[in-house]
């Protein structure tokens, strides 16, 4: 704990400079060197360890631990990437923020020696951070204008840096904050989670100057945080598409609805990729222009609701709106409401794989988009 000390002084001098002050968020520089994947990343999420509130709940998906044999499934379908999600209250004490639990950490040691073993790549992601998370609970505290979050966030990352330090950026890398948004308790804004970001890079880069980071977009990783660009050359930025709402979260938060789910393409819509261009893709551009790394970190639909037929269509076209621009992706998520296996449809037929319902259309569709995308 000793030597990751001078990181609280760093986020001290964050705060007496001032959190909206971009000057504040670049006072400390760290020679990086230029890389990016040989290959495009394919993947999934994966919620071993997503929510800690929901473990105790008695959420099936949610293990507290993440299982061997995902690893084995993507492996098996040809996939090359797995994001993690994390909760850290599974990895800090109640009491002592500063306080890590190593047996829990042992658990993500884990994670990372099964993506070595099956050649995917891991990135570790905080979705629920001290003093923010985009779901319920609320945190006591906001990441964005308190120190004692901010010093547990910086803290952890640099304990992550320094226990995965060596392994190479083609086995691992990290995506800081899951989807920062500007909901009204954590008061949080593009430029105050810029400094957050910084904070947390310089935290990282402090210990393992050339690990490759990822920062999500804003607004729940909807368009970039100009106020992070340019990135640095070991950087990028997570896009995270679920657009349009009404369709991927049909009944997810008007759970009576009487309205039925809305078609895929929109109505007066006859080409869904052009569509999802004009509406999604075009808040990316500038960050497509100053050559930002950009990987869809997250993208999926609410499996028990969504019309199987109008899921598929939409995928295709989100898939190929991605190749348009070779961007990666990881879709949220192997199992459960929003996956392909396990997911309670009661509208498609569902192939035996391995004692679990997997829908063979949608993995046979992510397959083919991520073997074109490999082959370019």
């Amino acid at each position: 704990m000793k030597k990751y000390f001078f990181l609280f002084f760093v986020v001290i001098a964050f705060f007496a400079l001032g959190v909206e002050s971009e000057s504040a968020s670049k006072d400390i520089q760290f020679k990086t060197n230029v890389w990016r994947p040989k290959e495009k990343w394919y993947g999934f999420n994966l919620l071993g360890m997503f929510c800690k509130t929901r473990l105790e709940a008695g959420s099936k998906r949610v293990f507290g631990y993440f299982p061997l044999d995902r690893f084995l499934w993507m492996h098996e379908w040809g996939f090359n990437f797995a994001r993690l999600p994390l909760d850290y209250r599974f990895f800090v004490n109640d009491e002592d923020w500063l306080k890590v639990n190593e047996s829990e950490l042992r658990k993500l040691d884990d994670a990372v020696k099964y993506g070595k073993e099956y050649g995917i790549h891991v990135q570790i992601n905080f979705h629920r951070a001290p003093g923010y998370c985009c779901n319920p609970p609320e945190e006591k505290m906001s990441l964005f204008r308190d120190k004692e979050p901010l010093i547990a966030f910086t803290n952890l990352w640099a304990i992550l840096a320094g226990r995965y330090k060596g392994i190479p950026n083609e086995e691992l890398s990290f995506d800081l904050l899951n989807e920062p948004a500007p909901i009204d308790f954590y008061g949080a804004t593009p430029s105050n989670y810029a400094v957050v970001a910084r904070a947390a890079l310089h935290a990282i880069r402090a210990i393992d100057p050339n690990r490759f980071v990822m920062s999500d977009g804003w607004e729940w990783g909807n368009k970039p945080v100009m106020e992070l660009h340019p990135f640095d050359p070991a950087s990028g930025e997570s896009i995270h598409c679920y657009t349009p709402n009404s369709v991927t979260h049909y009944k997810v938060f008007k759970k009576n609805t009487l309205e039925p789910c809305p078609p895929w393409p929109p109505v007066g819509c006859t080409n869904g990729v052009e569509w999802l261009e004009n509406k999604f893709a075009k808040s990316w551009y500038k960050a497509i222009e100053d050559k930002t790394f950009l990987f869809v970190g997250e993208f999926g639909c609410y499996q028990p609701t969504v019309p199987h037929k109008t899921f598929l269509a939409w995928l295709e076209d989100a898939l190929k709106m991605f190749e348009r621009h070779s961007w990666g992706w990881a879709l949220w998520n192997i199992d459960g409401q929003f996956g392909i296996m396990d997911n309670f449809r009661t509208d498609c037929e569902f192939e035996d794989y391995r004692g679990h319902k997997l829908d063979r259309k949608a993995l046979d569709l992510l397959i083919k988009y991520a073997t074109r995308g490999r082959g370019k």
